[in-house]
C-alpha cells in the first residue's frame, strides 16, 4: 500500500492551478531508488495534459543525496505534464524528508 499526495500545480499559462491527488510508493535496491506515482480517481477529473496517469521517477544516491535519472518513459509532448511530475517528485522527496541535487 502506498501512500497519498495532494499536489497544486499553476498550469504554464500561470493563470490556471488544478489539485492533483497521487498515491506512490518508493523501492529502493541498493544505491537505486524508483519513486511510482498513480493519479488517484476522485471528485475532480483528470485533466487531458495529464498523461501517463501512471508514472515512476529514478534516482541514483550518491554521497548521501538523490540525484534524478532521465526517464524516457516519462518524456511527454506537454510542458504541463513533464513540469507536473519533476513537482510532485520533489514534492514527494521533501515528504520522505530525502535529499535531492
Amino acid at each position: 500500500m502506498g501512500k497519498t499526495i495532494v499536489i497544486v500545480y499553476l498550469l504554464s499559462d500561470k493563470a490556471t492551478t488544478v489539485t492533483i491527488k497521487l498515491q506512490y510508493v518508493i523501492e529502493r535496491a541498493e544505491n537505486l531508488q524508483t519513486i511510482t506515482c498513480t493519479v488517484v480517481k476522485g471528485g475532480d477529473s483528470i485533466p487531458l495534459w495529464l498523461h501517463p496517469h501512471k508514472f515512476d521517477v529514478k534516482s541514483i544516491l550518491v554521497n548521501g543525496i538523490y540525484e534524478t535519472m532521465f526517464n524516457f518513459d516519462n518524456d511527454t509532448k506537454c510542458l504541463d505534464a513533464t513540469l507536473f511530475i519533476d513537482q510532485a517528485y520533489a514534492e514527494i522527496m521533501a515528504a520522505e524528508h530525502l535529499l535531492v541535487v
